[in-house]
């Protein structure tokens, strides 16, 4: 059996999380740290921002955190904010598959579950749609536990919902995967824009400064070849850092996410723990620079 096919066998994934439930918080983390990055993580003095993100697990509490990690919720924070234009139009919000009213939803929409990632649906027909498949995906989104296997602490207190909202299509370039802005905010400031590029295909991803210039910096993902294929600053550039620096001041650390769809910014999401805190940067001196730009809060630790 491969490692993969072991991993994803049922009773392995119950054996891990029933293993994992025993383990504290600071157990967990530094397991998934040595595990991913194969380095010792330090949390008494730590420099990286990988560390640093960890140590923002660990002991940074607010409620209104868990407000914004929730894809539902957090609608409320942006309309307080003064961007409700950049919403979505909601169109449900039910406890299970089963309080789905599919009569009522236009042709296309999106499913999601308002916490974890990556559990969302994109029914580009609702004419074509294989209900049973959809409510086997439902019911699985009930199972993921991202507090538990990452012990990202802003997911903790959300209470389960299916939210159902407006697909977003771009009728300027009907071709193109619609681009996936994030701005990495300290202290109430964009340093960084991440730009992510066909998400439904070969996603790649470029690392942009404020003044939307190209950076030689890679994370996971391969950067996109602009050499054969420009990708301009959006329109909606200044916009964008607006809300998202609106939002910053709230958070020591915080990643703010848009998409620019027919000439208009749409709210994303908010994430406290990007790539929960585990991933490699090329060069790695770009992990030691954005721990420098992330002052942690020691002053205002909220414990629970």
């Amino acid at each position: 059996m491969k490692l993969k096919d072991f991993v994803n066998n049922s009773f392995v994934k119950a054996f891990i999380k029933f293993t994992f439930s025993f383990l504290t918080d600071k157990q967990i983390i530094k397991l998934q740290h040595r595990t991913v990055l194969r380095r010792k993580l330090d949390l008494k003095n730590p420099q990286r921002f990988t560390e640093k993100i960890q140590w923002y697990k660990l002991n940074y509490r607010s409620a209104l955190m868990t407000q914004c990690a929730d894809k539902y919720r957090v609608r409320d924070y942006i309309i307080a904010k003064g961007y409700k234009d950049t919403l979505v139009e909601l169109y449900q919000v039910v406890d299970g598959f089963e309080d789905i009213n599919f009569e009522k939803l236009p042709k296309s929409f999106v499913i999601k579950s308002n916490k974890g990632s990556g559990t969302n649906l994109f029914i580009k027909d609702k004419g074509n749609i294989d209900l049973k498949s959809i409510e086997k995906s439902i019911n699985r989104w009930k199972t993921v536990n991202t507090v538990l296997m990452g012990r990202e602490w802003a997911y903790k207190n959300i209470r389960h919902k299916i939210v159902i909202e407006e697909m977003l299509e771009d009728s300027i370039n009907p071709n193109e995967s619609l681009f996936d802005y994030k701005f990495l905010c300290f202290n109430g400031n964009v340093k960084y824009i991440m730009l992510d590029i066909d998400r439904n295909s070969e996603h790649k991803r470029n690392f942009y400064d404020i003044e939307w210039n190209l950076l030689d910096i890679k994370s996971k993902l391969p950067a996109r070849n602009i050499a054969s294929k420009s990708i301009p600053k959006p329109d909606g550039l200044k916009y964008m850092i607006e809300i998202a620096e609106s939002i910053a001041r709230d958070f020591p650390f915080v990643r703010v996410d848009f998409y620019w769809v027919n000439n208009k910014v749409y709210f994303g999401e908010i994430t406290f723990y990007p790539w929960s805190g585990c991933v490699k940067f090329s060069p790695d001196s770009f992990d030691f620079h954005l721990g420098e730009l992330f002052e942690l809060p020691y002053s205002k630790i909220i414990k629970e």
